[in-house]
């Protein structure tokens, strides 16, 4: 028996409310809850701002990206509006679970005060705070006060959140990642003609990856000289960019950009370990999804995420953030010392159990138990 079916009888419903399903790590993991609790018995309906739907979903889907046509912002946005007013009066969700960001102090206080009641859950992805709490520190701190809970993804985010909005009503409940499936995905075949090489991965419509630094990095490593490759998976508007800097340093033959992947896990597993060059990060899935995949990572300590996943030189290696001469020691390091990265990959699987979708799906079950008590 769940922990869901003692506060009552009836069916769970719940809406997880998305910019889109797609490329992103919250998207990820909206994807990932929205398959376990339809898993376990919850009806689930997805409600999506942009059309644009590259991950797996459980449960029914909303797109509200279908009134976005021909430029018509202002229109746009009433109708997605009704849309949203309309669905919500009428499913009467149990819970509403928001993994959008929310920049705009006018409209989400609009959705606040009009359509979010007390059952409304919103999610914070990142330590960019205003992403989530809007560019009004005022707004910030008096938008959440009547909601039940406010979920952070890391325990830095949540602490953070406390001192700088003065909320208590604020815990921390790690994103999940499907271990099982990460396995089978691995297997798949993929064609990869370099030998040897390292990978990177993430979304390319900003800079906040530091792509740019990270093939500045490669390039003045050892690497090139030990004919170890560098895979950067993923897309978006400084793809071509990126691509044209690598041409210009005349290392096109060494540094791959290879586009969105749907499965990258095979890419992740014949890698020698997984970068991450972020200037900022929430609670990055990527490492427990490289770590998963069986490789060490190498992660800047950005101010929340990666020392909450890296045991250092234990599954991976943290880096002091913005040491970029750092991490190019500590990339010569791991590609020349076989003997420290075999030591690595022997705890890389295990360091992540803790994350399984089974293990964090069932505090956000409890988390939904309990607040069906107030």
């Amino acid at each position: 028996m769940y922990v869901y079916l003692s506060m009552s009888q009836k069916k769970l419903k719940i809406a997880i409310l998305g910019d889109t399903l797609a490329n992103g790590g919250a998207e990820r993991i909206h994807s990932t809850l929205s398959l376990y609790f339809v898993k376990h018995n919850i009806d689930v309906y997805n409600i999506i701002n942009l059309n644009d739907i590259t991950y797996p979903y459980g449960g029914s889907l909303i797109n509200l990206g279908i009134y976005l046509k021909n430029g018509q912002r202002l229109k746009a946005k009433i109708q997605r509006f009704l849309a949203l007013n309309s669905v919500l009066k009428q499913e009467k969700f149990d819970f509403i679970i928001d993994f959008r960001t929310r920049t705009k102090p006018f409209t989400e206080s609009i959705l606040n005060a009009l359509i979010f009641k007390s059952n409304y859950i919103p999610t914070v992805h990142s330590s960019n705070l205003n992403w989530y709490f809007t560019d009004n520190n005022k707004v910030g701190e008096k938008i959440y006060k009547n909601k039940k809970a406010i979920i952070c993804v890391s325990k830095a985010i949540t602490k953070t959140v406390k001192e700088q909005y003065k909320y208590q009503n604020v815990q921390t409940i790690y994103n999940p990642i499907d271990i099982l499936a990460i396995e089978n995905f691995t297997s798949e075949e993929v064609l990869v003609s370099q030998e040897s090489y390292i990978v990177a991965c993430g979304n390319m419509n900003s800079d906040i990856k530091q792509f740019d630094r990270l093939i500045d990095c490669y390039i003045q490593s050892k690497l090139p000289q030990q004919k170890i490759h560098l895979i950067i998976i993923g897309e978006g508007t400084q793809r071509k960019k990126l691509q044209n800097y690598v041409q210009q340093q005349n290392f096109d033959h060494f540094i791959h950009l290879i586009g969105h992947k749907n499965n990258p896990y095979p890419y992740f597993k014949k890698a020698k370990f997984f970068v991450l060059s972020s200037r900022l990060e929430g609670f990055p899935t990527v490492l427990l999804e490289a770590l998963a995949s069986g490789i060490p990572v190498i992660s800047f300590d950005c101010p929340t995420g990666p020392s909450e996943i890296i045991e250092n030189y234990k599954n991976g290696i943290l880096i002091p953030a913005q040491n970029f001469d750092q991490l190019i020691q500590t990339m010569n390091q791991l590609a020349m010392n076989s003997n420290l990265l075999n030591k690595l990959k022997l705890h890389t699987k295990q360091s992540v159990e803790r994350f399984s979708v089974d293990e964090i799906g069932k505090k956000w079950l409890k988390l939904f138990s309990d607040l069906s008590k107030y």
